[in-house]
């Protein structure tokens, strides 16, 4: 991801609008700038999703984050988010960025996420093997599960 992206990033954002936390332009170019993963997805030249990873120690402030460091100190890679353009989603682009990302992640052990309650990402990350560890209130009133994916060999 590069700044050139960022006006195609905080459109794909937009289309995901209550599944993530909205972005202003200036907080979208210091997370690709921190973080371990800023990956926009392209088909055919034209953006259809996009990625935001962080490792232990990295300046994010999330509160998912602060509560997985507690939980596992310096053993995880944060899936932020993952956004695929609606006409784009179940064609499978989710599940190749997870593999690519479960693969990075390996040296610390597990990815961790947090997903929105009451959504289709509950049944994906379950599939793919992740396990509710707790639930987080946010301060919006609203609920996310925190799950984690152990990736030990």
């Amino acid at each position: 991801m590069t700044a050139a992206d960022l006006g195609a990033v905080l459109a794909l954002n937009g289309t995901a609008e209550g599944l993530v936390e909205p972005l202003s332009a200036d907080r979208l170019d210091w997370l690709r700038l921190i973080a371990a993963h800023a990956v926009v997805v392209d088909l055919d030249d034209v953006p259809v999703g996009f990625v935001l990873t962080f490792t232990p120690g990295s300046a994010y402030d999330g509160l998912a984050f602060e509560a997985f460091t507690q939980t596992y100190a310096d053993r995880f890679l944060l899936i932020e988010r993952i956004v695929v353009a609606p006409d784009h989603r179940r064609t499978g682009i989710a599940t190749q960025v997870y593999r690519a990302i479960e693969r990075a992640a390996k040296p610390f052990d597990r990815a961790v996420a947090a997903v929105p309650t009451n959504t289709p990402a509950i049944t994906f990350h379950t599939t793919r093997g992740y396990t509710e560890i707790a639930e987080q209130r946010l301060p919006n009133g609203t609920t996310t599960v925190l799950v984690s994916k152990e990736l030990a060999e």
